[in-house]
């Protein structure tokens, strides 16, 4: 089980690494499995707010935060208009 989890962790940091490249060399593909993630970063920032224990609290909305403001930050017109640039590398 430890073997499987941490060969998932590094699939998932992979993913992340791979779009986070994309999006600075401004490609679209990138954008979907960023914006998942922090999709998922919500829903775990609310399990850890609504844990109500400990460092988990803060900590959960520290992660909130940072979800949401990326999220947002990825939708913006001047983030979407860098990454849809019409070519043959999107």
């Amino acid at each position: 089980m430890s073997l499987f989890l941490v060969l998932f962790v590094l699939g998932v940091a992979w993913v992340l690494v791979v779009s986070c490249r994309a999006l600075l060399a401004g490609r679209r593909s990138g954008r979907g499995p960023v914006v998942t993630w922090q999709l998922l970063q919500v829903v775990g920032s609310f399990a850890a707010i609504g844990s109500g224990t400990g460092l988990s609290v803060p900590g959960g909305w520290v992660t909130l935060l940072i979800a949401v403001a990326v999220g947002v930050l990825l939708m913006t017109p001047s983030v979407v208009a860098a990454t849809s640039a019409t070519g043959s590398e999107n």
